[in-house]
């Protein structure tokens, strides 16, 4: 376990350097060169036949209007009905008056504040979730981006409460993601999010490029050791605080955003407010996911190849938005 996690350190990284994005890149087509080159095929003939958004490619995101997507109503009243079920019905908010993840508030994510509300089993019910997530106007945006059918990996709702204690912690702090090269995450706001509700924040990845490369230094400078993690006097410290965006709105608003490229962080919530998100992932590395339902796109080549690799995960669950080693995410 120790091994694989130092390992992964490195891939980690390696990422800012032209010679760890090279072994990158190599080292995906060597592990199966007949599928990467399928894949990048068939993304090209999809992208160039469906409508869609296209996310920046330089800063590695794309906001999203609450009327961007067609159809999003019946996407966000799932969302409200499967949060209903999951953690309002039968249950009382405490003296605060919000919602608290001490209720049913899912699998424990990132000590008591982040939880994922939906199971395999949950996505199954509801397939409306995955067939947005399988979309022309989402898996397009994801495609074109990637270069790449992407893995879809996860479908789930985040719900964030506030933590008792004044210090931010864990995914509270700035930091990327370790899968891969490039990812892209949907964050969508299922009720509206103001400040008090902990917005995603980010920062563009060509800002986080040089924030990363500029408070390197500065730690080498103060002969402090490298860490995933970057607390808020790091990025102030080297001029970053302009470049910060913050996905506040009405429900149905959000970002489509590159979390292996851009610096982010959410969760910050206000005592007596909650925020909840839908959360999706599309991945050009195999990673741990949600099991979906491959016969329901068996006819369907794009959707069916963005899915298969998910009936590996049967039979499991994921307890958080993006498996990591200690100290990496």
């Amino acid at each position: 376990m120790r091994v694989r996690f130092a390992w992964k350190g490195v891939r980690y990284r390696s990422r800012w350097t032209g010679w760890g994005m090279s072994a990158w890149k190599v080292s995906s087509f060597v592990k199966a060169p007949r599928e990467t080159h399928e894949r990048r095929r068939l993304a090209e003939e999809y992208v160039s036949r469906v409508t869609f958004a296209e996310m920046s490619s330089r800063e590695g995101f794309h906001l999203l209007a609450p009327d961007h997507f067609p159809g999003m109503a019946e996407v966000i009243t799932t969302c409200q009905r499967l949060y209903e079920s999951k953690v309002r019905q039968g249950t009382e908010t405490e003296s605060t008056g919000g919602a608290q993840a001490g209720h049913m508030g899912g699998r424990r994510m990132k000590g008591d504040f982040l939880r994922n509300l939906l199971s395999n089993d949950d996505l199954l019910r509801n397939p409306v979730l995955v067939d947005f997530a399988l979309s022309d106007a989402a898996m397009g945006m994801a495609t074109k981006y990637l270069g790449s059918i992407p893995y879809l990996n996860r479908v789930d709702l985040l719900y964030s409460v506030s933590r008792s204690g004044d210090e931010n912690v864990s995914s509270q702090l700035f930091h990327v993601d370790p899968e891969g090269l490039t990812q892209v995450k949907f964050f969508i706001n299922v009720f509206d999010v103001g400040d008090g509700e902990g917005p995603f924040t980010f920062i563009p990845a060509d800002e986080t490029a040089r924030i990363i490369r500029d408070v390197n230094v500065l730690r080498r400078q103060q002969g402090k050791p490298h860490a995933g993690r970057y607390l808020d006097e790091e990025i102030t410290a080297v001029g970053a605080g302009d470049s910060i965006v913050r996905v506040k709105g009405p429900q149905g608003s959000g970002v489509a955003v590159d979390t292996s490229r851009c610096l982010h962080l959410g969760s910050r919530v206000s005592p007596g407010s909650f925020r909840l998100c839908l959360y999706i992932q599309y991945c050009t590395t195999l990673e741990l996911g949600n099991a979906f339902d491959v016969e329901r796109y068996r006819h369907d080549h794009v959707r069916r190849s963005a899915v298969q690799h998910s009936l590996a995960s049967a039979g499991t669950e994921v307890a958080a938005p993006h498996q990591t080693g200690p100290g990496l995410s």
